[in-house]
């Protein structure tokens, strides 16, 4: 397993603040109680985190953190002329921790224009913090794959071992690769291709053959499709897990899956353990980190908090 570099602690407030988006393909893998966890032990280390709850219909971040925010994500979304996310911004019971609190879950917000997601992503780069966490919403809809596409296309994948979460974290970045390759081209030949394919081998193929292009145009596409796939570098964070063996299977198959159909290398990045104090902390609305911190869930908090580079 590839570790990345370590980091030391910006020295700067004014440096662009680094941002890490976590998603999955499939609801209830525990992906929000895994942002809200790292984000504290982050914190904890001296790091000025801001936690982004960009769940645009079915919110919870507070109700694991333990907090209630008096301004919503609405209020954002809804502000007429230049748009802060300032106004939404919220202090926690946590030093060195703020939240963007989600959205009431109001239809016109829940699926804002694609102007607007990118007036978000722009405010979100011009936070005062050293990292922003921004945990999305499950499933592969628009809003989740333009989200979890904005930084560099390094997200975190948060899956457990069973298929079901596996094949739907797969379809998850199939749906954000096809996306990114839509948004790239902006060509109504590669929309209605990828719409006819499953796979981006398969696709290479098919505009290998395709006669919407020329020669060289064909040529040209297929190298262009190679880098973007090679450029998304996900990490995987297998949550739930017995063991160390059960998450490293689950880490194994979704990557020769994405390596073998998307052309996609994503990284293991580690695992939390199974333990019955997680819904004991999201019912107190205490984190485990704070409430079971001897827990080997917390360690691995820690672990994979290191791997990324935070410590």
């Amino acid at each position: 397993m590839r570790l990345i570099e370590e980091r030391p602690l910006p020295q700067t407030a004014r440096e662009a603040p680094q941002i890490l988006v976590v998603g999955g393909g499939k609801g209830g893998v525990g992906k929000t109680c895994f942002s809200v966890n790292l984000a504290i032990e982050i914190a904890r280390k001296g790091w000025r985190v801001i936690l982004v709850d960009a769940d645009l219909s079915c919110s919870n971040v507070e109700t694991v953190l333990g907090v209630e925010a008096q301004v919503k994500l609405d209020v954002f979304f809804y502000q007429r002329g230049g748009k802060d996310l300032h106004a939404v911004l919220c202090d926690t019971q946590y030093e060195n921790l703020k939240l963007v609190p989600g959205t009431t879950g109001l239809l016109d917000v829940a699926n804002p224009k694609y102007q607007q997601k990118a007036a978000f992503i722009r405010e979100l780069q011009q936070l005062d913090a050293d990292l922003i966490i921004v945990d999305l919403d499950a499933g592969a809809h628009l809003n989740t794959l333009d989200f979890f596409l904005m930084t560099d296309t390094n997200g975190v994948l948060v899956i457990t071992p069973e298929k079901t979460s596996i094949d739907n974290a797969f379809k998850f970045l199939r749906a954000a690769l096809f996306r990114k390759i839509e948004r790239f081209y902006q060509s109504p030949e590669v929309a209605l291709l990828l719409k006819r394919t499953e796979s981006l081998r398969e696709f290479v193929a098919t505009v290998k053959t395709s006669e919407f292009f020329d020669a060289e145009t064909r040529k040209r596409i297929c190298g262009e499709l190679v880098a973007i796939a090679r450029a998304i570098r996900p990490r995987i964070v297998v949550n739930r897990a017995r063991n160390a063996y059960e998450a490293q299977i689950a880490a194994n198959i979704l990557s020769k899956f994405a390596r073998q159909n998307l052309m996609i290398e994503p990284e293991n990045l580690g695992f939390l353990y199974f333990d019955k104090c997680v819904p004991e902390a999201i019912n107190s609305g205490t984190p485990f980190v704070v409430s079971y911190p001897k827990q080997k869930i917390s360690a691995c908090v820690t672990d994979i908090a290191n791997r990324l580079g935070y410590f």
